[in-house]
């Protein structure tokens, strides 16, 4: 063996037990630079949990990613850097849990090693509600880091982030309002009159879900938008940058989907009818159970459910059940 090789072998050794004894020392931690005071810091992290007041409504007023979810127990878990301003708080006041806080410091505006400055946001609000409790309210009013709601019972949800959103076996009395600027939305499981979701750089994935509403909106700017195995009365699906895929769904009135640049894709009902118009004849095609078809096409035009499908610049692909 070559010399440079061996002493390349034992280098190679020496440095993986040099990263052991920084791992087993805690050397895994993050560190940044401190402008107050000024130096090198290690991130540190901390975490409160604790029971909170009465409580039927919740508004979040916070950067901080939130989880709202059913559980055995009230209570509400705050995790954040140590050390930093603006962590996250949860009070109760008049009835209503308010989440605020979350704002990255400025004195972390630099990372050095093991993180980037993306990752601290000083933590997170982890809120547990008890599974006999029904709420009047969410209201997630600024755009946070990321929304997840899971196995809730809720009058009204209304929710705006700027990461992803996650909604999960919700049982909602009136209207569920998504507003997402730069993340994925994710709906599934949910029952509730009416969804009005904007997305806008991110997919969006409804599935399983029942909407009642004939009014139902889902509008995104740069994503694709997928609906599955959902029952609704109907409403529009507006996509400018993207695919839309309509997967065997039971419609009971009208769903207009219009796309600008991209395809759709609608798996239907055999009863269904379906519009199909290609605003572009040169940029896109129309294919129904496999043939061709001439833009304007109307399947089954005296259908109780009617699916309106439009693209400007992309080909209409049609199956049916």
């Amino acid at each position: 063996m070559k010399r440079t090789t061996k002493i390349a072998l034992v280098l190679l050794v020496l440095g993986a037990i040099l990263i052991g004894i920084g791992w087993w020392n805690h050397g895994n931690k993050g560190v940044v630079w401190s402008s107050n005071p000024r130096g090198m810091r290690v991130i540190q992290h901390s975490k409160m949990s604790y029971q909170p007041g009465a409580y039927h409504k919740i508004v979040v007023d916070a950067q901080a990613p939130v989880t709202i979810k059913t559980g055995n127990t009230d209570r509400v878990s705050v995790s954040y850097l140590d050390k930093t301003a603006g962590r996250p708080t949860a009070t109760v006041s008049k009835g209503t849990l308010t989440v605020r806080g979350g704002k990255q410091a400025a004195a972390m505006s630099k990372t050095f090693i093991g993180f980037s400055e993306s990752d601290y946001t000083n933590g997170g609000v982890l809120i547990t509600v008890p599974r006999d409790k029904q709420l009047d309210s969410i209201d997630v009013k600024r755009e946070s880091k990321g929304v997840s709601l899971h196995h809730l019972t809720v009058d009204q949800v209304n929710v705006r982030s700027s990461d992803d959103v996650s909604l999960y076996d919700l049982t909602v009395k009136r209207d569920v309002t998504v507003h997402n600027t730069n993340g994925d939305v994710w709906v599934s499981q949910v029952k509730a009159n009416r969804l009005d979701l904007d997305a806008g750089n991110g997919d969006t994935a409804i599935n399983s879900s029942r909407l009642a509403a004939t009014n139902n909106r889902m509008v995104s700017e740069n994503g694709d938008i997928l609906m599955s195995d959902t029952k609704l009365g109907g409403g529009q699906v507006n996509n400018e940058n993207g695919d839309i895929h309509l997967e065997s769904n039971r419609l009971t009135k009208t769903l207009t989907a219009t796309t600008s640049d991209g395809d759709i894709t609608a798996h239907v009902a055999q009863a269904a009818g379906v519009k199909s118009v290609v605003k572009d004849a040169d940029m896109g095609d129309i294919k129904v159970k496999g043939h061709a078809q001439h833009s304007g096409y109307w399947r089954h035009p005296d259908a109780q459910a009617q699916y309106k499908l439009t693209a400007a610049t992309g080909d209409i692909t049609v199956s049916v059940n």
